[in-house]
Formats: structure tokens, C-alpha cells, sequence
């Protein structure tokens, strides 16, 4: 069993070895790299040469030979045909990778700089080998400052979402207003603080008794009103009687079969009914206006409601604004001054690695942590907001 274990693992050694190589092989040297030169029989030729920004290295004796764009096997077969010119009989030429052009890692790390790739560095081992996140990038920030920027920003956050619960519901009610919907439609507001519906409700139920106040004034002004005229009907049918008698009494006084006495007592009689029907007249007009007043008030009522809603918008609105500036200058710094920090309270926050490849290309690729590096890439690491 242990023999059957060691077989396993001698060809899974040899399996990564080839796979080694061949990754080695297909390698494109660029400028940067250090080469690993080997010619057996000559060893005074053999050395470590570094590729220069032109692309090529020099080698005693063989001049200058080509490097960059070009794989190992490539640069070995160059090498090879400058030596066969040089020297008599075969040559055999070994060229490795002694040390890969360095990294950049740059952005939100502790110490920005270049550092030696290896095969197989992925983002967060770059990472890793520049200390990790940056905590503070300002030399001046003191560690009070930053937790006082952290406190406001939490404190600007929960009266920020106060603030908008407060917006949304007096907007709801402001649409039912402007509906004319407020009559039997009770305000609803789902995922908001429940104070801030109850004091609407409570502005709400204000609004009403005030209104049924108006209401019952006008209903009782109008049955008033109804009632005078009810009565200046009879006082107009009395007075229509006793002005017909006062005539007969008068014919009747004019021919002498009747004295001045009686004619006397019905004009008095006449001018009391007329002067009830005045009476009555001046109430009824009292009592209507007093209902035009009191249906006036129920306009007033909704009119100075709606006027109020609309400055408590206004006024979330204003607030909301201010406070967001504030959420996003205290942001704004904490970034800055400790970014890692920033993203404990950040609502959403990433990570952001974007890598600008050794190929020239002028576009960041954005790669995830686990993503491998190639030699002479550049890394940048960001902290971004997704929702701030």
C-alpha cells in the first residue's frame, strides 16, 4: 500500500514538473528579466544576465543577443547559433528565469512599491507582500480624528434613514391629499419607522375633529338658517292676513261703521309681523353666513394641512441634503485618512483590484483576489462605495 502511495506521489511530482516546464517554455521573456545562461563546456560564458530596456543582454565573446518577445527554447536556440559561429563543435544551451521582473502594487496597501514576482503570485499574495490594507495614509490624521469622523457618519446614517422615513410618509399623505382621498383612507406606509406614521395620523386626526367642528357649526348654522325661513313663511302668511283685516277695518272706519280704535290696533298688530319678518330675516342671513363660515373653515383647514405637508417636505428635503453632504464629506475624509476603516461603515463596500498587464494595454482589468499576476504588471487596490 505504501509503495502503491509513493508511486502516486512520484507521478503527481512528475506531472506538476512537466507542467512546470512547459508554463517555463512557453514563457515570453520581456525586459526586466533576469536570464539564467548555462553553455555546457563553457563555463566562463555562463552568467546571469539581465534583459535591458531594449530587449536584449550582452554575453562575452557572442555580443549582444536578442531577448524580449522571444520564449526560452527561443533565446536558446539564438544563443546556440551565436556560439556555433564562435566555437568549434556542438553546443548545448540551458536559459531559465534566475528572477522575473517585479510587480508594482500600488493604491490602498501599507507600503506601495515594486516587489519580486514568483510563479504563481495571485492578487492577495501582492497584497500580502505590501503589508496588507492601508490603515492611514495621512501622516497629520490622528487616531481621534478618525473616530470622530466614524461617529458621524454613523450618527449622520440613522438620522439620514429618519429623515427619508419622514419624507416618504409625508409624502403619501401629501398624495392623498391632493387626491381629496383623505376621507376614509387611512395612511399606510410599509418599511418606515412607525412614529413617523403616527405623528402624521396624529396631524391627521387634528385635521379632522377640526372638521367635524366646522361641520356640526355649519349643519346647525344651516338647520337655523332653515328653521327662520320656516317661520318668516308663517309671520308672511300672518302678516298677509292682518294687512287684508286692516284693509276691511279701514273701508269699514271710512263708512263709519267702525271705530278708529280698532283700525288703530290692527296697524299695530301689521307693524309687529313686519317687524318680526325683519327679525327673522336679519337671523336667517346670520345664521347662513355663519355656515358659509364654517364650510369656509373645513376649505381653510385642508388648505393650511396641505400647506404645512408641504413645508415639512421641504424641509426633509433640505435635511436630507444636508445631511447626505455631511455623510459624504465624513466619507470622504475617512477614506482618505484610513481606508480600511471606511469600509466598516460603508452600507456596501468592495474591493477593487485592477491590474494593468505588462502587455502595454492602457485599460485596467479588474480581477479578483484569487486572480494570478504576470511579471511586470502593475496592481492597484481600491476601496469603492456601492451605495454611498
Amino acid at each position: 500500500m505504501f509503495k502503491s502511495v509513493r508511486i502516486l506521489v512520484w507521478a503527481a511530482a512528475l506531472c506538476f514538473g512537466l507542467f512546470q516546464q512547459a508554463v517555463a517554455d512557453s514563457y515570453v521573456v520581456a525586459p526586466g528579466d533576469k536570464l539564467d545562461i548555462s553553455i555546457l563546456g563553457r563555463t566562463e560564458f555562463s552568467r546571469i544576465a539581465q534583459v535591458r530596456d531594449d530587449g536584449t543582454f550582452r554575453l562575452h565573446m557572442l555580443g549582444t543577443i536578442e531577448a524580449a518577445g522571444l520564449t526560452l527554447p527561443e533565446i536558446e536556440d539564438s544563443i546556440v547559433k551565436r556560439a556555433t559561429e564562435s566555437f568549434s563543435g556542438s553546443v548545448s544551451v540551458i536559459v531559465d528565469v534566475a528572477e522575473y521582473r517585479p510587480v508594482s502594487v500600488l493604491g490602498v496597501v501599507q507600503a506601495p512599491g515594486t516587489y519580486p514576482y514568483v510563479p504563481g503570485m495571485t492578487v492577495i499574495k501582492a497584497v500580502a507582500r505590501a503589508g496588507g490594507y492601508e490603515r492611514t495614509t495621512a501622516a497629520s490624521v490622528n487616531e481621534r480624528a478618525i473616530v470622530d469622523a466614524q461617529q458621524r457618519i454613523v450618527q449622520a446614517r440613522i438620522r439620514l434613514n429618519f429623515a427619508e422615513d419622514q419624507r416618504r410618509v409625508i409624502q403619501s399623505e401629501l398624495e392623498l391629499v391632493e387626491a381629496g382621498q383623505l376621507d376614509g383612507n387611512e395612511l399606510t406606509v410599509e418599511g418606515v419607522n412607525p412614529d413617523q406614521v403616527s405623528l402624521v395620523r396624529m396631524g391627521r386626526t387634528i385635521l379632522d375633529e377640526s372638521i367635524e367642528g366646522f361641520s356640526r357649526r355649519e349643519a346647525l348654522a344651516t338647520a337655523e338658517a332653515d328653521l327662520y325661513a320656516q317661520r318668516r313663511t308663517i309671520i308672511g302668511r300672518q302678516l298677509e292676513v292682518t294687512e287684508a283685516q286692516l284693509a276691511d277695518v279701514n273701508k269699514l272706519v271710512s263708512q263709519g261703521l267702525s271705530r278708529k280704535e280698532r283700525l288703530t290696533d290692527w296697524k299695530v298688530e301689521a307693524d309687529r309681523y313686519r317687524s318680526d319678518d325683519l327679525e327673522t330675516t336679519a337671523r336667517a342671513a346670520s345664521a347662513a353666513q355663519t355656515a358659509a363660515h364654517a364650510k369656509n373653515e373645513i376649505d381653510v383647514a385642508l388648505t393650511r394641512y396641505h400647506r404645512d405637508l408641504l413645508a415639512a417636505k421641504v424641509a426633509a428635503d433640505e435635511n436630507i441634503e444636508l445631511l447626505r453632504s455631511q455623510l459624504n464629506a465624513s466619507m470622504d475624509y475617512l477614506r482618505i485618512a484610513a481606508p480600511s476603516l471606511a469600509m466598516t461603515v460603508e452600507e456596501q463596500a468592495a474591493t477593487v483590484f485592477e491590474v494593468f498587464r505588462a502587455d502595454g494595454s492602457s485599460e485596467p482589468e479588474r480581477v479578483s483576489m484569487t486572480s494570478e499576476l504576470r511579471p511586470g504588471d502593475v496592481l492597484v487596490v481600491k476601496f469603492e462605495g456601492v451605495t454611498n
